[in-house]
């Protein structure tokens, strides 16, 4: 009997360890290799190169941006989403942690925390590059004219990047709503792992 407990709690200490291993945090979507996502051509701009993919389509220019894509709703939504990419140019652009914290300010919480706090932020260097990348929900405060504060959006996701690339700093930032985000969100990850400096 004691052989037969020591079996049992040798059997539950394995399974255990493999749910933890396995899933038990949340993890960056991976291409599903049944629907892989289709990329489009490569793009470039701020000494980087990238290729987006094909079922997002291009925005009107606008001021500071390389390029704006937008994604169709998915779901309920009724709202796009967009992926607007900005370069200022060498040594502009300000301080990484700044910028995480401007872009988390543009959200609130539910329960009125500190959205900094409830983001998911990480880092990786590939190919020479840092790169830093957040995740983000809450309620989107939408701006005008000199930052100011023109209505709310609930229910809204940030998914962003600041690539410290070989010309300065350049920025991949994607907000929509949930479903929206949720279903582009395996996308935007393959637009980043598509980032490299650009052949000079």
């Amino acid at each position: 009997m004691r052989t037969y407990k020591k079996y049992l709690t040798a059997i539950l200490i394995t399974t255990t360890a493999f749910l933890v291993m396995t899933g038990c945090d949340k993890k960056k979507p991976e291409t599903d290799s049944a629907s892989p996502i289709v990329m489009g051509e490569k793009e470039s701009g701020g000494g980087l190169t990238w290729n987006v993919p094909v079922d997002w389509t291009v925005g009107q220019e606008k001021a500071m941006r390389l390029a704006t894509y937008i994604i169709k709703p998915a779901g309920d939504d009724t709202d796009s989403a967009e992926c607007a990419v900005f370069y200022f140019g060498p040594e502009h652009g300000g301080e990484v942690d700044l910028n995480l914290q401007r872009w988390a300010g543009q959200f609130e919480q539910p329960d009125g925390g500190n959205s900094l706090d409830k983001a998911e932020i990480e880092s990786e260097k590939r190919d020479d590059l840092k790169i830093t990348t957040i995740d983000l929900t809450g309620t989107y405060l939408v701006t005008g004219a000199m930052m100011q504060v023109t209505g709310k959006k609930d229910n809204y996701r940030l998914l962003g990047a600041i690539v410290e690339g070989p010309q300065g700093l350049v920025f991949f930032k994607m907000t929509g709503p949930q479903n929206t985000m949720e279903s582009a969100a395996t996308g935007f990850y393959a637009l980043l792992k598509s980032i490299k400096p650009a052949l000079t």
